[in-house]
Formats: C-alpha cells, structure tokens, sequence
C-alpha cells in the first residue's frame, strides 16, 4: 500500500509540471488505446469531451473494468463527460484478480495519464463496476487524490470499510435492484452514513452490469451538487434546478407508480440537491407516504424476501464451500440440479416483480461464483478444483437454455 501512496503523490505533483508538448487527441470520441511509457503492453482507453482545452485544467475519471474492456469502461460516462467536461480514462489490463497486480498497474495508469493530461488536482474521480468498483474503492480509501468515487455493482473489500473515518470524498453507489450484490450495496449505504461519509445510492431496474449513460450522469449531477457545496466548482443556479426538477419528476412518478420506498429515496435526494428550500413540501410527502399501507406493506415485504434471500444463499454457498474444498460432488451435483431447479419454478409461479428479482439474483451469483472460483483455480493451478467448478459449470448451462 505504500508504493500507492507514493505513485498518488507523483500523480499530483505530475499534475504541476504537466508539459504542453504532447500528443494531440481527438476530441469526442473514444481512442481505443493509448500506450502507457515504459510498459510492453499495457494502455488505456481515453475519452476527451467536444469542448476540452489543453490550456483548461480537467477535470478527470480513472475508469476501472473488471475485464479490462477499456472501450466498454468508458462508454457509460459519455453522456456525463460531455455534460460536465471530464476526461475519461479506463485501463485495458487491470481486470479482476490480485488486488497486489491490479495497484502496480493503476500506478502505472496515475503516472502516465498525469504527464499526458493537464489535470486539475481538485477534480480527480475514481470508478469502478464490480470487482474494478472494490479497486476503485480500495484506491480511494486509502490515498487523499479522490473527490469522488463512484462504485457501480459492488461496494469496498471488507478491511477497506473499516479504514472510511478519514475519508475526504463523495461516494456515489449504483446498482441493479436484479444485482447479485444488490443487498451488499444497501447495506453499504448504511455503513457510510454510520461512519459520516457523504454519499447516495441509485438503484436501477438492472443486472449485474454497467449502468446506462443516463443513469450515469444521474450520478455526476449529484456529484456536481457536491462539487458546489465543497467549493471545488463554482456554483451555478440554472444546472441546480434542472438537476432538482429532474429529481423530482422522477420522485413523483415512483410515487404514482407505487414504488413507495423508491419514491422516498427521490424525494430525500431532492431536499439534499436543493438544500432544504422547499423542505417542508417535500418533507411533508414523505411522511405521508410513510403512514400509508402501501408503503408500510412494501417495507414488510422487502424485509421478508431479504431473509428468504439469505436463506437460500447462505444454503447454496456453504454446499459450494464444502463441495469446493474436496473438489468434486458427492451425489454427482443432485443438490445443485434441485436447488436451481426450486429457483426456476418459484420465478415461473410467482406474479410478484420482487421474487422474480430475488431469484436473478440468486441464479446470478451462482453463476458469478462458480465463474470467479474456476478462474482463481486455474490461476492457482489447482486443476482438481477447475474441473469441478467445469462440472458445475455444465450443470447450470442446463438451466440456463431451459
């Protein structure tokens, strides 16, 4: 961890020394790879906004892919790259693995883009989906570079949330209500409010994946909000009432879509966003949502399949442990065959959205685990313990084309 601190403190003082003389980029498009100095073959894909000046101090996103797709890292920033004029930057080679491996390399990454870019030291964001979300974190965490994080899938490696009293930034957590890791992230919101970190959670009617580029700027407006009230941007009036007024529309069509805990979550979002000024209307709606049944009767039932979920997967990951640690099936995988099968009937029966939601994201981290197990055996060679997640693997295609 020292190697990282020392790399962010070259990143900032690279930052003053920036030299013009270097190569010109084009503007509005994604440069699929850009080499990175004294590296074999390890680049960076680059996003520079239609109105970025050279002469102009950016502001800047360092993007990081669980796979390494730099192209597939930036796209879902475009849209708030534009909006607000930062360069986005995403590695083609840090990818889920060590987290030792995956630091050198963001290093390298700071280093590079630091003398490449003329960066304005009070506007550098971090972000991450997935495995490249606990990296983002992990950097944020422990360095003092980061305004911002925004941590999409997946929250902080466990050591990593314990270290979050001294931090400086704004935390942005994105998720999929479908995620495998969707209760992760919920509970991730709690801790930083426990622990007085400044930060907000969006949730999405998605899977495990990157969030769309509207749902991102969604996360840069409320950045930008944070941004005026920590004077790092100067404040401006008419993009605070847009991003108030489009917060509250969308509050107020949860609320008639009767997606009550949703609503709620808007409504507190636009009191923040708008600093109390129309508080007590706001504040007002809340509470009456929260004595209606509707809400009260939907807090029952979120309360409800949360346990059902733990159940199910505390159950799925303790056969996975012990079956892993012998590698193989005692009963040729009839646990696996039964269990996926249960998941698959209860979705088909129930008319209930949050269920339905519940088993992807059941079937989800099954999949994910034995993926992400198979992967670290192979790396390991541990050849026995590869065969059987293959096993295993072959099993759950089975219900997957069902």
């Amino acid at each position: 961890m020292k190697k990282t601190f020392l790399n962010l403190f070259i990143l900032l003082i690279s930052i003053c020394s920036y030299s013009q003389e270097k190569q010109l980029l084009p503007k509005g498009v994604i440069v699929d790879s850009v080499k990175i100095a004294n590296t074999d073959n390890e680049s960076y894909a680059v996003y520079l906004p239609s109105l970025y000046r050279r002469e102009v101090p950016s502001a800047i996103v360092f993007i990081f892919d669980p796979g390494g797709r730099g192209k597939a890292g930036v796209e879902p920033f475009i849209l708030a790259a534009e909006t607000y004029k930062y360069i986005l930057v995403c590695s083609n080679n840090s990818k889920n693995g060590p987290i030792d491996v995956n630091l050198e390399i963001a290093n390298r990454l700071f280093e590079s883009v630091s003398t490449e870019f003329n960066l304005n030291p009070s506007e550098l964001y971090i972000s991450g989906f997935s495995g490249g979300a606990r990296l983002a974190s992990n950097i944020a965490v422990n360095s003092v570079a980061f305004q911002g994080v925004i941590a999409c899938g997946a929250s902080f490696n466990e050591m990593d949330k314990f270290n979050l009293q001294e931090a400086s930034f704004s935390y942005v957590g994105m998720v999929g209500d479908k995620d495998m890791n969707y209760h992760e992230m919920i509970q991730n919101e709690e801790w930083l409010n426990k622990m007085e970190v400044k930060n907000t959670l969006f949730i999405s009617h998605q899977v495990h994946t990157w969030p769309s580029q509207k749902e991102m700027l969604r996360a840069f407006d409320w950045l930008e909000i944070q941004a005026y009230k920590n004077s790092i941007r100067k404040s401006n009036e008419t993009t605070i009432k847009r991003i108030y007024d489009e917060n509250l529309k969308i509050a107020d069509s949860l609320k008639a879509n009767n997606e009550m805990i949703s609503a709620v979550t808007e409504y507190e979002r636009c009191n923040v966003i708008n600093d109390n000024r129309e508080g007590e209307k706001i504040k007002t709606t809340i509470e009456s949502i929260k004595k209606s049944k509707e809400y009260k009767s939907q807090i029952t039932k979120r309360d409800q399949i949360a346990v059902l979920e733990n159940e199910i997967t505390s159950l799925i990951l303790d056969q996975f442990d012990k079956e892993l640690k012998v590698a193989k099936s005692e009963d040729d995988f009839k646990f696996w065959r039964t269990e996926l099968k249960k998941l698959e009937n209860r979705k088909a029966k129930s008319n209930d959205v949050a269920i339905k939601n519940m088993v992807d994201r059941i079937q989800f981290m099954i999949k994910g685990l034995v993926y992400e197990s198979a992967h670290e055996s192979k790396r390991n060679f541990q050849n026995d313990k590869l065969l059987y997640c293959t096993e295993l693997e072959k099993v759950i295609q089975l219900y997957d084309e069902k």
